[in-house]
């Protein structure tokens, strides 16, 4: 199970003091279906100013003591807090960062998590951590995104807005420079079901040719980069020489919003 029980029940305790400045981001937005091929390690909680984590790490330090849970907390920076959360034999680490508020969509209420991070902009935060840092759960993350969501190439190119100094083709160049495991690496990870490296790697090279080959056309056609490209029901859509035209760029702004469809 993508989300375990432990954890779930600890979302569920704390919900109540989730709102669109205090929501759950990170891998556990990303994991949460049958289908996730990991199980997500810790639970990060996101805020958009240092202020609204201090509020936040003292209610969910309360609420959880509570309800019978330990708390120790490990770490205690102005914009960093990790705590080991136990009960009996179970544990678990919570984080609560301070992020930025640039986002392509706004938060969202979950019935799980309270409020959480809206998948795309989860998906391209996990991209600049799989261009920023060489650990196999971003590798498998990314690859399962680009399965199951939407291609590797088009989630780089959106990802570019949230770092100025970031270009898709210097992203994907760093991606491929960094993720190569060996097998104790991925023995690491507590997965949902087995996998297999070389056919991981197959698909993951794949998703870079096919990067590639997205940037020329973009490039060519002089499209923007930093955008997603949304289809006529808002939905982000890898571009085509056939499609793109027909597809409308959706960019980042300060708390995200949802595209507006507008009848010509």
């Amino acid at each position: 199970m993508p989300i375990g029980p432990f954890e779930a029940e600890i979302l569920r305790t704390v919900a109540a003091n989730r709102n669109p400045e205090s929501f759950i981001g990170g891998a556990m937005v990303l994991n949460q279906g049958p289908d996730s091929p990991r199980t997500s390690e810790d639970i990060d909680v996101f805020h958009d100013s240092e202020d609204t984590l201090q509020q936040s790490v003292q209610m969910d330090e309360q609420t959880l003591r509570a309800h019978g849970f330990d708390v120790v907390i490990l770490l205690n920076r102005p914009s960093f807090y990790r705590a080991r959360v136990s009960r009996r034999q179970d544990s678990t680490k919570i984080e609560w960062v301070h992020d930025s508020a640039f986002r392509f969509f706004p938060t969202e209420a979950d019935a799980l998590m309270g409020y959480r991070l809206n998948l795309w902009d989860a998906a391209t935060n996990k991209v600049l951590a799989g261009v920023g840092r060489g650990v196999v759960r971003d590798y498998v993350d990314l690859i399962h995104l680009h399965q199951t969501r939407l291609s590797l190439g088009a989630l780089i190119w959106a990802a570019a807005a949230k770092d100025p100094g970031l270009s898709p083709d210097f992203m994907r160049s760093e991606m491929m420079r960094t993720h190569h495991y060996d097998q104790q690496t991925y023995e690491s990870l507590k997965w949902s079901h087995p996998v297999d490296p070389i056919a991981l790697k197959k698909i993951w090279l794949a998703a870079m040719r096919e990067a590639w080959d997205l940037f020329d056309l973009l490039l060519d056609r002089d499209a923007p980069y930093g955008c997603f490209f949304l289809d006529e029901q808002g939905e982000p859509q890898t571009p085509t020489r056939e499609t793109l035209t027909a597809l409308r760029p959706h960019y980042g702004s300060l708390r995200g919003c949802w595209p507006r469809i507008v009848e010509e």
